[in-house]
């Protein structure tokens, strides 16, 4: 059995090509945002909705700096004055930004990739993504023997992808679109090319690959992310990567719930279990 009290839990503000918000916090009232690509007052009123002050937000966590994940981040840093934490590249950009003060880089604060450090009792991972931003980064976090991940924004799956989500009791994954609606569908040839590339996004498809080789029985939570809204559906990322995970591990559903990030609304709050006795 598991001590409720280590327990950790996650869920996501939005998640979509629109905007992506996740969150991952303690019982104890330590919690870490994941992105903030919606404006600061979605946030808090998400942030709300799942009982969570913006005060007890130990630290923002930014992936990179495409804008559908920094939106409301010069707002939150003006306002609330919360530690920020990026990849150089990524600090640099965001200070190239519309809003940026000079101010906020006294809680911006620099990490880097495969050297991980402590945050309030959080042992913090990030890793290398391939994306078509400065220096983009995927994070991982463990207390308690219990690991959260957010990993979404990749082109193509690499060993350090893998390595970075091995042994997650939860994720955060994107499963951005579906080819054939991609290929069929109205966007512009270099957009489609930009998004089948190996800095673009991945599929429905190898979102499946991915979480089948990672997979293990002590994997409680998926949440499918960043789903395209002109190249996906829902139901659609949800049956694909089912049926990817199906074929090789026929018994996951004893083990392992699959949900889709709801885009403009906040998601169930998961609690994991820890694996403390």
């Amino acid at each position: 059995m598991s001590n409720s009290e280590n327990n950790l839990w996650i869920s996501t503000i939005a998640s979509g090509s629109s905007g992506n918000s996740s969150i991952i916090g303690d019982l104890s009232g330590n919690n870490i945002l994941i992105d903030c690509g919606i404006s600061c007052k979605r946030i808090v009123e998400g942030l709300n909705e799942l009982s969570v002050g913006v005060e007890d937000i130990k630290g923002i966590f930014i992936t990179h700096e495409h804008t559908d994940h920094i939106n409301g981040l010069m707002m939150l840093m003006k306002k609330y004055k919360i530690p920020v934490f990026a990849s150089l590249g990524t600090l640099l950009a965001i200070t190239k930004c519309r809003g940026f003060d000079n101010s906020y880089k006294k809680i911006m604060h620099k990490i880097y990739a495969n050297c991980a450090f402590d945050l309030n009792g959080f042992e913090v991972n990030c890793f290398n993504i391939p994306h078509d931003a400065a220096e983009p980064l995927g994070f991982s976090f463990i207390k308690n023997g219990t690991k959260v991940s957010v990993c979404t924004d990749f082109g193509m799956v690499t060993d350090e992808i893998e390595e970075g989500l091995r042994g997650s009791n939860a994720m955060v994954v994107e499963a951005n679109h579906d080819e054939r609606m991609l290929e069929a569908g109205r966007y512009p040839f270099q957009l489609k090319r930009r998004i089948l590339g190996d800095k673009g996004h991945i599929s429905n498809e190898n979102s499946g690959k991915l979480i089948t080789k990672i997979w293990n029985e002590n994997m409680q939570h998926i949440f499918l992310g960043h789903l395209s809204e002109d190249n996906n559906m829902p139901e659609l990322a949800l049956e694909t990567v089912r049926c990817e995970l199906f074929m090789k591990h026929k018994n996951y559903e004893e083990y392992t719930k699959i949900s889709v990030a709801n885009r403009n609304n906040i998601s169930e709050k998961v609690v994991i279990k820890s694996p403390i006795i």
